[in-house]
């Protein structure tokens, strides 16, 4: 199948040594209106067995004891670092893996795929076959990619999809062993499976995770506000600024304004105290000073 837009890749930089380095003729092209699928299969079985010391590194570094697990790992740094491209229709391009490591960033169809896929199951010793499929009930086979037996059934490592172990459901297949004759007689090439192939399944079908450009995370934006310090007379936390979205907030201002309200009254009493008191004082002075001076009055006169 034909991813519908690029995807972004893993730049891989770190594993550049594990690849001899590319020469322009490690790309070999099949002319337009030549391009037979038995000339493709055989092609692609022959740069398999004579290119294995291209990924000779890259295998033992992707090697574990679980079989499930290396094709996990063998999926994921395939579909992480190279990128996919469908070749032009009646062109095959089938690329030894250094030449596809070489193109990973501008891209390789799904027969480079399965060469770079073939030659690390091999240097593993692992068996597997390359597997051939129709889809939208076309009369010639599109689409390539390896399986490996495990468990009664298969593992699928088809690195055009969006998932490990998914096959897009084909409308026939054939299995082609990586050594031996190939009789296939057709005029059609392996470049892949672009959406109008695939398109009278569709409607039957589940949606096909095909390979899809990467969205940036949307991260909120910072907003730096600063802050006034308040310099309210009611206020006893300087810099206070209360949010009506934070019931803490809320609360913290609630008690704040009955603090305040109670202190003011407290001084209101006090005062009216102090100034009844004065008030008291002071008409006991002027009585006393007004009694005094009338007792010396009659003193005077008598």
């Amino acid at each position: 199948m034909q991813a519908i837009t690029k995807r972004h890749i893993n730049p891989g930089v770190q594993y550049t040594t594990f690849f001899p380095k590319s020469i322009q003729n490690d790309t070999v092209i099949v002319g337009a209106g030549k391009a037979r699928l038995q000339d493709t299969l055989q092609l692609m079985q022959k740069v398999i067995a004579e290119t294995l010391d291209d990924t000779a590194v890259l295998a033992k570094k992707l090697n574990t004891k679980n079989r499930y697990a290396v094709c996990r790992n063998i999926w994921n740094f395939v579909y992480g670092h190279i990128q996919y491209r469908m070749d032009a229709t009646g062109i095959e391009q089938v690329r030894r893996p250094s030449r596809t490591w070489a193109d990973r960033t501008t891209g390789v169809d799904c027969d480079c795929y399965t060469v770079f896929i073939g030659s690390i199951l091999t240097n593993l010793g692992i068996p597997y076959q390359m597997r051939i499929t129709k889809y939208g009930g076309k009369k010639h086979f599109q689409h390539v990619y390896p399986i490996v037996p495990f468990r009664g059934g298969h593992i699928t490592i088809d690195c055009v999809a969006d998932r490990f172990n998914y096959e897009v459901p084909y409308s026939e297949k054939k299995d082609i062993d990586p050594e031996g004759n190939v009789l296939i007689e057709e005029l059609s090439g392996l470049s892949g499976v672009d959406m109008a192939a695939i398109s009278l399944d569709a409607l039957q079908q589940p949606k096909l995770p095909l390979r899809k450009m990467a969205q940036p995370l949307q991260r909120p934006r910072c907003v730096v506000r600063e802050v006034i310090p308040n310099t309210s007379k009611r206020s006893t936390i300087p810099g206070k600024i209360v949010s009506p979205f934070r019931f803490d907030d809320m609360y913290i201002n609630s008690n704040m304004k009955k603090k305040d309200d109670d202190f003011d009254l407290l001084n209101f009493l006090i005062i009216s105290g102090i100034s009844v008191a004065a008030g008291i004082g002071v008409l006991r002075l002027f009585t006393k000073k007004k009694g005094s001076s009338q007792r010396k009055g009659r003193q005077l006169k008598k």
